[in-house]
């Protein structure tokens, strides 16, 4: 979108992570703290080591889509998710579709 590059014909999201923000919880992520695959502590690692301190993750819909307003959601091209009951980003995926929607 700021490039200026046309945008893909679609998305197909697996497992999205769809905010970035360390101190983002939710009951899925809650019921994973433990989880020996996916432990709630090792997302937040990742979102940590992905992004460095310039990036203002709940300020950039591009880096956390679950924040944008209704113009910017309106411009992405038909998205499809794969989200699993046991994800622990399961609510946000559900948070996004109803955005979406």
């Amino acid at each position: 979108m700021r490039a200026g590059l046309p945008l893909p014909k679609g998305c197909l999201l697996i497992y999205p992570a769809l905010i970035l923000d360390e101190n983002n919880c939710s009951p899925s992520a809650f019921t994973s703290l433990d989880d020996p695959v996916l432990p709630t502590a090792i997302l937040k690692l990742c979102a940590r080591a992905y992004l460095n301190d310039e990036f203002k993750s709940l300020e950039d819909p591009c880096i956390s889509p679950l924040i944008a307003c209704k113009e910017f959601l309106e411009r992405l091209p038909p998205i499809r998710m794969i989200v699993g009951s046991k994800d622990p980003l399961h609510d946000d995926s559900w948070r996004f579709l109803a955005k979406m929607r």
